[in-house]
Order: C-alpha cells, then structure tokens, then sequence
C-alpha cells in the first residue's frame, strides 16, 4: 500500500508542479519533442536493462511496465521540461542542474527505492549516474540540434 503511495504521489506532484511554469503552454510546447525523444531514449534503457536483468520490479511483467511508464512520464518527463526551463538553454547551467539532479536520483533515490522494494537496479550507482548525466547531454544536443532545424514562432 505504501508503495502505491509512493507511485502516484510521485506522478501527481510532479505533474503538479507544471502547474507552477509561468507560460506554461509555451513552455511545455518548446520543450515537448526534447522531453518526449528522451522520454523514449529512456524506455529504450529499460528494455535494455529489462532484457538483461538488470533491472527488476517485485511482481510480474505488468507491475514492471506499469513501474516503467510511470517513471517515464512522470516525474523524468516533468524534471526534463523544469530542467531545460531553469536554465534557459545554456549548457553551463543545464550541466549543472543536472549533475546535482541525476546525483541525487543516481545515490540517494535509487537506494531509497531499494530499500521500500520500489525497483532495483543491478548497476553500481556511479555507473548509473554517468548513464543518466550522458542522457542529459544527449538530450541538450538533440534540443539545441531542433531548435536550429525548427525555430518555433513566438516561443
């Protein structure tokens, strides 16, 4: 029970918070195809880590996507938008929000999870981080590559 506590309070105040963008129609409008390629990077990694092992979810398969799609478009899809917003596209700040964001899910959130058997991860935490900071670069390329492609009016 308190794990499904967990699981939604973690999907419904995330999605809260965008609430809290100011223009947050255009906001979300810039920063979608970023939010929605790394949305789909990361469910390429857990198919990965899913297929070997690397990965698990107490339960069968269903718990497992649900734990997946959850996360995905929850809170990483939402920390993406906040992430990209607050550093107003200099890769300096984004570095930085993200090196402090991704150690903090890489350390202390992902034991957390492991210790209320959340998910585990079978990947030492620093590993881990480099993976998730490497997807942020990824991520700030991709934007930085669309925005000089599609130059998005009034945005």
């Amino acid at each position: 029970m308190i794990q499904l506590g967990i699981k939604l309070s973690m999907f419904i105040l995330s999605w809260l918070s965008v609430f809290l963008l100011p223009n947050k129609k255009q906001v979300f409008i810039k920063y979608l195809p970023v939010t929605l390629f790394s949305s789909m990077t990361l469910l390429g990694e857990i198919f990965f880590f899913t297929t070997y092992k690397l990965w698990s979810v107490k339960g069968k398969q269903k718990e497992m996507m649900h734990m997946a799609l959850l996360l995905v478009f929850g809170p990483y899809l939402v920390l993406n938008i906040w992430s990209f917003y607050l550093s107003k596209g200099k890769f300096l700040s984004y570095a930085l929000i993200n090196v402090v964001a991704d150690f903090i899910y890489a350390f202390p959130v992902i034991s957390f999870f492991k210790k209320i058997n959340l998910f585990k991860i079978k990947v030492k935490s620093h590993y881990f981080f480099l993976l998730v900071f490497c997807d942020s670069l990824l991520n700030y390329v991709f934007h930085k590559t669309f925005e000089k492609i599609y130059k998005p009016n009034n945005i």
